[in-house]
C-alpha cells in the first residue's frame, strides 16, 4: 500500500544533480517519479544521506534534502525531500543559500 500524501508521475527525464555541501562535480542522472514534495532520481553513483541537492532540466530546478540513496542494479536510486521548485533561475541562488 502506497502512504505517499501526494500524487507521484513517473518520467525518464535526464537531469543534471548538484551535491551542494560536497566537493565534486554534477553528475547526469534521470528523474524517475516527481510529486509536489519529492524526487526519485537515478544515478551513476550514490550520494549522501542528508545532502542538500540540485536537480535541474531546462529552466527548472528543484533543491531539497536528500533523504535516502541506496543500490538499484549497477545504479543507485535516491529520494529528494523537495523545498520549493524554482521555475526562475534567478532564484536559484537565493534557494541555494538557505539550503546550504
Amino acid at each position: 500500500m502506497n502512504k505517499r500524501s501526494r500524487v507521484r508521475f513517473r518520467t525518464d527525464m535526464t537531469v543534471k544533480v548538484t551535491c551542494l555541501n560536497a566537493p565534486g562535480p554534477s553528475i547526469k542522472g534521470r528523474l524517475a517519479n516527481l510529486s509536489a514534495h519529492g524526487l526519485s532520481i537515478i544515478l551513476s553513483r550514490t550520494l549522501p544521506e542528508g545532502a542538500a541537492v540540485r536537480v535541474e532540466w531546462g529552466d527548472t530546478s528543484f533543491m531539497g534534502e536528500l533523504v535516502y540513496c541506496s543500490p538499484h542494479g549497477n545504479e543507485f536510486i535516491a529520494g529528494l525531500k523537495v523545498e520549493d521548485p524554482v521555475y526562475d533561475s534567478g532564484r536559484v541562488a537565493q534557494t541555494e543559500k538557505r539550503l546550504s
